[in-house]
């Protein structure tokens, strides 16, 4: 399957059912609103222990929330690798918490790994810059710098040195974004397929899924996935200056986009 094949079946897999889109948007939206009410409550109350709790109990709500839509986003994607075309139903919810437990532990994981991952050459990059400018720092204070043509040249090759430092750092922070972004995601995949957490950082299994699929196409998904989900930003922009949004946006919007990415996700995994 291609990748504007996989965009169009996952868009259309997504509005398959607005019952349960609606149903997931109701798990992402009513906790907001009980921790809205016990915020209130709390503050008519005049008793700060009792508003410290009902946050506390209204947080732990939008956990457990986050939670469950993390979960659903992982039964979509094992619904989808087991070749099923209808948005899975809303039952057994102690699994869809282990299944979002699941999931955010991995991307934490992979986040750090991807974290440290950047850092390293942006270090190198800023360690570089920061021995050029004590180069020249030192020159500046041998020479007087308002007559040195040497001093002043250097500064200046300084300065965009500095530019192509910030530069390097920008794509080295796009190709580590998008090897977390795929390898997460095929991660996940991969866990949800052989039904077993440890498979999530089966890195060899993952590579050879990839190289399957194609880094060119990964990326290509990466980027469509990316540009689907910033139309979405904007269109929740502007419901959101028409007021409608407060309701239509996590109600509606954010679900869809969920369940369109981790259909999505379970197709590019399947490479079909």
């Amino acid at each position: 399957m291609d990748i504007d094949q996989n965009i169009v079946n996952s868009l259309e897999y997504a509005r398959s059912s607005w019952g349960k889109v609606a149903t997931l948007g109701g798990i992402l939206f009513v906790p907001f609103l009980i921790l809205f009410v016990f915020i209130f409550i709390g503050a008519i109350s005049n008793n700060g222990f009792v508003l410290g709790l009902l946050i506390f109990i209204g947080i732990l709500i939008m956990l457990i929330a986050f939670f469950l839509a993390n979960g659903y986003f992982f039964r979509v994607i094992k619904s989808t690798l087991a070749g099923l075309d209808e948005i899975p139903d809303f039952d057994d919810w102690g699994e869809l918490l282990v299944g979002g437990l699941k999931v955010l532990v991995v991307e934490l994981i992979y986040s750090i790994i991807f974290g440290i991952l950047a850092s390293i050459p942006i270090f190198i990059i800023f360690l570089v810059l920061g021995l050029i400018g004590s180069f020249l720092g030192i020159a500046g204070s041998i020479a007087d710098a308002s007559i040195s043509p040497a001093v002043l040249a250097g500064s200046g090759v300084f300065i965009w040195v500095m530019y192509l430092g910030i530069f390097l750092t920008y794509l080295i922070m796009i190709a580590v974004g998008l090897l977390y972004y795929i390898v997460s995601f095929i991660g996940i995949s991969n866990m949800a397929y052989q039904d077993n957490m440890g498979s999530a950082f089966a890195i060899s299994e993952i590579r050879e899924r990839i190289s399957s699929i194609r880094w060119g196409k990964a990326i290509i998904w990466v980027l469509a996935t990316y540009f689907v989900t910033l139309i979405a930003v904007l269109v929740s922009y502007i419901l959101g200056l028409l007021l409608v949004g407060i309701i239509v946006v996590p109600i509606i919007i954010m679900p869809f986009l969920i369940i369109f990415l981790a259909r999505s996700t379970g197709l590019l995994y399947l490479n079909k």
